[in-house]
């Protein structure tokens, strides 16, 4: 008994001390990990302090820039408008401390302090750094920095110094940064919660700056940077506060030490946390990496701000400003000299559906394509641009090929894009059309020029594929004639001079109105209406379709709730909506919202659509049909024959009636083919339960048709005609007229 309790305890010690050095060893072993990875983020946050400090260093030296070429720009109000640029500078950059204008022998012209600035006293600032600098390097455009000495009463400040000549005379404009509040900004922007800071100057212990409460780690954990900007250089130093330290500690060494005791379970803890710890220093690393790489991409991408301005990145073509500069500088030489120039706007016929069928990728590649294209096809000295997603513009000077009209060579381009392109295996053919101007028909303006063109363009779209188009003075009255139009309809929509009209839908068995369906129209005088198809395209290119949808949908409700109340029977009123109406994403809402205020059940309003909108809102518009079936409003679709696509779009968006297209009507009994048409819809409607109606009834032979063929609902002006609400009103309660 006594061997076993030895045994068990020799066991019992071994384990102790083994549990013991490998805690020890495992929570140093942690411990330095953690030190390692503390001092690298502090080391790369100091990095950053530094690089947004240049940042903002630049953006004041272009500042300096930017206003020394507005000076430049305008000699004659040079005066005039520096209180307003001082104004809108000591706004946007507040560690501005003053600005000087100086002569050509630095005497202050004129002074503007910020507000928490003293007034400089006027001197000579011959002697200064800058004026040196300004006078070794007179023609560099950009912004030259050094210590502000005799501008500013601060030993620490910095001035940023630009050469600019105005009324023939050389003036130097000088920008007095305080960098005591400048490194404030930035400090207190910038920093985490937790950290402390002190800057100093270069081979000096004085601080300019400090953000610090004590200096318990300082020595410990103190991360050093240089802070240099051209020629001015300080020093800064980062360290952590006690609790920020703590924080950047991922686990405690106690729960390390006292898991290191459970020996079971301490090898597999030591080796994941190694593999954690490893893990992280990775990434570290890598995210260093990463920032180092988008450094790179940051300095490359200031390298190409000025070319990317101009330029459209995809094609590297001039782009719409690059077109405003060329035309601002060729439209006064042609004018001068009486040259003849046109500017031809080409622009891809139905690209955004392109895009949206392949994919932008394949997007980006065919606008490239075709930009190479109309390349080769130019003359020399023309201009190309582009202007947008899908719209090229050409620049032609006529004397460069004086046998060459505008009109062929819109015609060479056309030409030259028609052909199939073939991208990842698909085969795609493009078509544009195109808009021409003479710059002598906008008496050489440019904001004319570029209006009549994109007119021109507007009336050859119009015309289809493939549409050449040049500006013409009568396209600017049918602009304006189109424009006095939509005017006259916003009237109208405010005045009330837009109804509804009703047609009942006549059960040909008992001759009552089982339906009515709204029908749209334009009073114009009191007794001349326009048809909704004069007008409704126009309404649905503007915002005008949203207030138009509520109101039919608010005036039918409304309408029914009266007409049921005084029939006493349920009535069905039936509406008709465009694609453009039912996939606005304020539909559902609006036939609920109006639907609960008139009280009405939703399956007493019904929504009626032509087929080929049937078909696109079951192929395209998935969510307006989920939100039809979620209103259990009903769908009526205009049907004209039966097709695959309509069966299949049956299966996923079955409808509760169809309406046998007017145009297919007409001709039945006596055309053999109408007539096998209208009974196939009727065998169809009757056959998945969805109720038939027979449309724009004209005689008594096509209601004995539908008769037969147990189509029992029609409507036309045989049964009744279109009548307004309060002439209807009184006939509903009637049996209409049996006329057989």
């Amino acid at each position: 008994m006594d061997t076993r309790r030895w045994r068990l305890l020799r066991r019992l010690l071994v384990i102790a001390v083994v549990g013991v050095l490998l805690t020890i060893v495992s929570t140093r072993f942690i411990l330095s990990a953690e030190e390692a990875t503390i001092r690298e983020r502090l080391s790369e946050d100091t990095r950053q302090l530094e690089h947004q400090f240049r940042q903002m260093m630049l953006n004041y030296a272009f500042a300096a820039e930017w206003s020394a070429r507005n000076l430049e720009r305008d000699p004659s109000a040079t005066l005039d408008s520096l209180d307003e640029e001082a104004t809108t500078l000591f706004l946007y950059y507040p560690s501005l401390r003053r600005l000087l204008v100086l002569d050509e022998n630095f005497r202050t012209r004129e002074q503007r302090n910020n507000r928490r600035a003293d007034e400089l006293a006027e001197q000579l600032f011959t002697e200064t750094l800058i004026a040196t600098k300004l006078r070794t390097y007179p023609d560099l455009p950009h912004a030259l920095s050094a210590p502000a000495e005799l501008f500013s009463h601060s030993e620490v400040d910095i001035v940023f110094g630009v050469n600019f000549t105005a009324q023939e005379r050389v003036s130097h404009l000088i920008f007095v940064i305080d960098v005591y509040r400048l490194l404030d900004a930035l400090v207190r922007s910038e920093l985490a919660e937790g950290y402390q800071v002190e800057i100093t100057m270069p081979d000096s212990d004085t601080a300019i700056y400090r953000f610090a409460g004590n200096d318990e780690l300082r020595q410990e954990w103190g991360s050093n940077q240089p802070l240099k900007f051209a020629s001015n250089q300080w020093h800064i130093e980062l360290w952590p506060t006690r609790e920020r330290l703590e924080q950047m500690y991922s686990v405690s060494s106690e729960l390390v030490f006292f898991g290191g005791l459970l020996l079971t379970l301490g090898g597999l803890f030591l080796g994941w946390r190694s593999d954690n710890l490893h893990r992280r220093l990775l990434s570290a690393k890598q995210q260093v990496k990463d920032a180092e790489q988008q450094l790179q991409k940051m300095h490359a991408t200031e390298a190409q701000l000025v070319f990317l301005s101009d330029h459209d990145a995809l094609t590297e073509l001039p782009n719409r400003n690059g077109l405003v500069h060329y035309l601002t500088e060729q439209l006064p030489k042609a004018a001068e000299r009486h040259q003849q120039l046109t500017l031809i706007i080409l622009s891809i016929d139905a690209f955004r559906e392109l895009n949206h069928a392949l994919g932008h990728p394949i997007g980006d590649e065919i606008v490239k394509r075709i930009a190479m294209r109309i390349r080769k096809q130019l003359p020399p000295h023309s201009y190309l641009a582009r202007t947008s997603i899908d719209t090229f513009a050409v620049v032609y000077h006529h004397h460069d090929e004086p046998l060459t009209t505008a009109e062929q060579l819109a015609n060479q381009l056309l030409e030259a894009i028609s052909p199939q392109l073939f991208i990842e295996q698909h085969e795609i053919y493009c078509s544009a059309s195109v808009g021409i101007v003479s710059a002598g028909d906008a008496s050489y303006d440019i904001d004319g020029l570029l209006h009549n063109a994109d007119t021109a363009l507007y009336r050859a779209k119009q015309q289809g594929f493939f549409g050449i188009e040049r500006y013409h003075a009568g396209q600017q009255y049918e602009l304006r004639q189109r424009k006095e139009k939509l005017l006259a309809l916003r009237e109208a929509l405010e005045q009330q001079q837009l109804e509804l009209h009703y047609q009942p839908i006549v059960h040909l068995r008992d001759h009552s109105a089982q339906a009515v369906e709204g029908l749209l129209r334009w009073r114009i005088q009191p007794n001349e209406f326009v048809q909704p198809d004069a007008f409704l395209g126009l309404m649905e290119q503007t915002g005008l379709i949203f207030s138009l949808t509520e109101f039919i949908i608010k005036t039918a409700c409304q309408q029914l709730k009266a007409w049921q109340e005084q029939l006493q029977r349920p009535l069905l009123l039936g509406i008709n909506l465009s694609l453009r109406q039912l996939t606005m994403p304020e539909i559902a809402e609006l036939l609920s919202q109006h639907l609960k205020r008139a009280q009405l059940a939703p399956e007493h309003l019904q929504i009626e659509v032509d087929e080929q909108v049937y078909l696109q809102l079951c192929g395209s518009h998935q969510r307006t049909v989920a939100d039809l079936k979620k209103s259990s409003v009903r769908l009526c679709v205009t049907v004209s024959s039966v097709s695959i696509e309509l069966l299949r779009a049956m299966r996923n968006c079955p409808p509760q009636a169809f309406k046998i297209a007017p145009e297919l009507l007409a001709d039945v009994p006596e055309h053999a083919v109408q007539k096998e048409l209208v009974e196939s819809i009727i065998r169809l409607a009757q056959h998945s339960n969805v109720q038939v109606i027979g449309v724009a009834v004209e005689n008594q032979q096509q209601v004995d048709f539908l008769k037969q063929r147990n189509c029992v609902l029609a409507q036309g002006r045989f049964l009744a005609p279109v009548l307004p609400p309060e002439q209807l009103g009184e006939q509903l309660a009637q049996p209409f007229a049996d006329r057989s």
